[in-house]
């Protein structure tokens, strides 16, 4: 029997037996549909994450205190200062703090551009009626152009002369206060400061400068009573230097300030490099963990089909007993079945890629970043033929073991 008459056997068996055909399909176009929606949303956020990082730079080092414990750094330098008690908000002591005069002794690290030492507290941002609990982050206005993730959207940068001048996060103006307000009046802590300039949105998480008002970091010392230890350190390796070098540099500088080694190292130095190496991790862990869970529903899918193909065994008996007798081999049979389970499975995984589509707009309507790539919509096509196939390898053999008379027999 050539195989295009197989073909044409198996479709109209899918087409006498609609319903249990379609509810086989079913089945592997919901685990299809599951395992591409659920992957593309690691792979959506690991694309978002990433652009977000390409706005920072590649040139950017930050350094935070408190080693391990200090958890992730951005560049945004956003953490906890120490407090009246000498302790900060992460919870360590001050002795792991970083000092003001450690940080200046790392300018003359060979390859450092730009260094911005930052101060950093959450404050009470007053502006009009509203009160608002937001990172103020005290900068150094040389650097702050280089050492910020955004760019000026409205009004200036910080210069050398100012004092209670202020340049705020987009979200600040657009979502925490709705309202322009470049050349307005913000008051911090009872202390009034006057908007010169507005960042552009920099897509970051909520912690990031969109949602940070900035000050001068003379400033920032007396407003938070914090003129001994630093929040964090942002450093711009010189174009003509390789950034992971020169934060190796400033390691190896700031363990010899500090008299610790490699392995009692007391504060954290990261990368553009690290942390993209870091979060590319974390997604593949989330990719594989979210594709597994889909991955049960693919294979009840598969179950699904078993047990369609099963059936369709058993109401085709006296067919199966009528072409062996007429000569059809085992293997042909056997194609016979294969090649229906395997037109729906394929038949499943193409509605299932489509749901998929559909699944990523609601996805991306709700602010879940979801992003579907030929890989992913192959890698479904692909395992729902598998499941196809293998799911109707039993049936199949079953039906090529049956004896042409027995066949002919079976009520």
């Amino acid at each position: 029997m050539k195989n295009i008459d197989i073909l044409e056997l198996s479709l109209n068996s899918l087409q006498h037996r609609k319903l249990r055909s379609w509810l086989a399909i079913l089945g592997i176009v919901i685990g299809v549909a599951s395992v591409i929606s659920l992957i593309s949303i690691s792979v959506g956020m690991n694309e978002n994450i990433k652009s977000t990082m390409s706005g920072i730079g590649a040139d950017v080092i930050t350094i935070g205190s408190g080693g391990e414990r200090a958890g992730s750094m951005g560049p945004s330098g956003f953490g906890g200062g120490p407090g009246a008690d000498g302790r900060s908000s992460f919870g360590w002591t001050s002795s792991s703090e970083i000092t003001f005069n450690e940080a200046d002794n790392l300018r003359s690290v060979q390859g450092v551009s730009e260094l911005d030492a930052r101060v950093s507290s959450n404050a009470v941002v007053r502006y009009r009626n509203m009160n608002k609990s937001l990172s103020v982050v005290g900068v150094e206005a040389a650097a702050f152009p280089k050492s910020s993730s955004s760019t000026i959207a409205k009004g200036r940068s910080l210069g050398e002369g100012d004092t209670y001048s202020a340049v705020i996060g987009a979200s600040v103006q657009s979502d925490t206060f709705n309202d322009t307000m470049l050349n307005k009046q913000i008051n911090i802590n009872g202390v009034s400061f006057k908007v010169v300039g507005v960042l552009n949105e920099s897509g970051a998480s909520f912690s990031g400068p969109d949602n940070s008002v900035f000050i001068p970091q003379a400033t920032a010392k007396r407003l938070f009573n914090q003129t001994k230890y630093v929040s964090s350190i942002v450093v711009i390796a010189a174009s003509e230097y390789d950034p992971d070098l020169v934060a190796d540099s400033l390691a190896i500088k700031l363990r010899s300030l500090r008299h610790v080694t490699n392995s009692t190292q007391d504060f954290t130095i990261s990368t553009a490099t690290t942390l993209q190496s870091t979060i590319s991790s974390v997604s593949d862990t989330l990719a594989i963990f979210l594709g597994a869970i889909a991955g049960i529903s693919l294979i009840v899918g598969g179950i699904g089909v078993a047990n369609a193909m099963f059936t369709s065994v058993l109401e085709q008996t006296k067919f199966i007993g009528l072409m062996k007798s007429l000569g059809a081999r085992n293997s042909v049979v056997m194609k016979l079945f294969v090649l229906e389970a395997s037109m729906v499975g394929f038949t499943g995984g193409i509605l299932g890629v489509l749901l998929s589509f559909l699944g990523s707009i609601l996805l991306g309507a709700f602010g879940l970043p979801s992003k579907i790539t030929l890989e992913l919509v192959l890698l479904g096509l692909g395992f729902s033929v598998i499941v196809g196939v293998i799911s109707g390898l039993l049936p199949a053999k079953n039906a090529a073991s049956i004896e042409p008379v027995e066949a002919l027999r079976y009520e």
